[in-house]
């Protein structure tokens, strides 16, 4: 693609310096372009959780979801990596089919945990009421 840049604007040993630079600028947009596009598919390439991996952090997530007082397990833990969680137990259940119902559950409890934050959220911002009125009035 570059050669055939390059080759439409300067030919020979008459090279238009404007032509040079639209060649070497549109160069650069599909270098980057391309690179872009590269590091968006392979974000999107995910491979799949082993089992072991699977059955490891299940077991973890699990119990620090489940200690007690409620939270206190996860109290270092954001709501980013909680979700993160949810997400990868979600992809165990097609992994590990033998457990599907322990991945099910963690994936609950991970999905419970981040509701109570956020339901704490509210009372703080103090918009329990604003959320009552907006659910009444249909505004879902």
């Amino acid at each position: 693609m570059l050669k055939w840049v390059l080759d439409s604007c300067c030919r020979g040993d008459n090279v238009d310096k404007k032509r040079w630079k639209q060649a070497i600028g549109l160069s650069m947009f599909l270098l980057l372009f391309s690179a872009v596009i590269g590091a968006s598919q392979t974000k999107q390439v995910e491979h799949a959780p082993t089992v072991e991996q699977c059955r490891a952090d299940q077991a973890l997530w699990l119990s620090k979801l489940e200690t007690t007082p409620r939270g206190s397990g996860t109290s270092n833990v954001d709501v980013r990596t909680l979700h993160a969680w949810a997400v990868e137990m979600d992809d165990c259940k097609a992994v590990d089919q033998a457990n599907e119902l322990k991945y099910y559950n963690t994936e609950a409890e991970t999905t419970a945990a981040v509701s109570g934050r956020e339901l704490g959220f509210i009372y703080r911002h103090n918009l329990y009421q604003q959320f009552l009125d907006e659910d009444a009035a249909g505004k879902r």
